[in-house]
């Protein structure tokens, strides 16, 4: 089952949602083909060619590590990061947003030629770092997070929780995330707004 609005909570937007890199397939479907080949060159040599159905093994592996990473969804709302898996039984680990002290991520050469890495997070809960790994586009999805964070912070200063920090001082802070690109001019607008709009 994907991701769907239903799983969002009261309030709740999704942003992004991402994927494994396609290299995560490489493997599966090396082995399926090397299969096909030893298969295909006994079937040949011995005029057996019932020994072909034993194929049917290595496409089934391939056919469920295909739907295992088309189910392997990273979701990003502006809440949470949320990891959600699983093919016939799913399961799901969630990360908020507030609690995301540092967002990494890492490639290797191979990863920045065809643009995969992992990216990682460092939270304040229990479960302490969390490393998803081989995403597509990570440094995409790291900024992702960063803007996303950044602006559940200032709303949630902005809704009051907060009440030491005048609406000058959120102003002022909000004009350096528009200056340091992690948000937009259009997300500092409209959030400018909100604020005068409290004076």
């Amino acid at each position: 089952m994907s991701f769907s609005k239903k799983q969002l909570l009261s309030g709740e937007n999704m942003a992004l949602l991402v994927r494994q890199h396609w290299f995560v397939l490489i493997k599966p479907v090396c082995l399926s083909l090397i299969a096909l080949a030893v298969l295909l060159a006994v079937s040949i040599t011995t005029g057996q060619y019932w020994a072909l159905g034993i194929f049917l093994i290595p496409l089934a592996y391939l056919l469920w590590k295909v739907m295992s990473w088309r189910r392997k969804e990273y979701i990003l709302t502006d809440h949470r990061v949320v990891l959600q898996e699983g093919v016939l039984s799913v399961s799901s680990f969630d990360a908020s947003l507030d609690k995301i002290n540092n967002v990494y991520h890492s490639q290797s050469f191979l990863g920045r030629v065809f643009d995969f890495g992992d990216v990682g997070l460092e939270t304040a809960s229990e479960e302490g770092n969390t490393t998803f790994e081989f995403l597509a586009k990570p440094v995409s999805f790291k900024n992702a997070i960063v803007r996303q964070r950044e602006l559940y912070r200032m709303n949630a200063m902005s809704g009051g929780h907060t009440v030491s920090q005048s609406i000058p001082q959120l102003l002022g802070e909000l004009a350096s995330l528009r200056d340091r690109n992690v948000i937009s001019e259009s997300e500092f607008a409209e959030k400018k707004k909100s604020l005068l709009e409290k004076i």
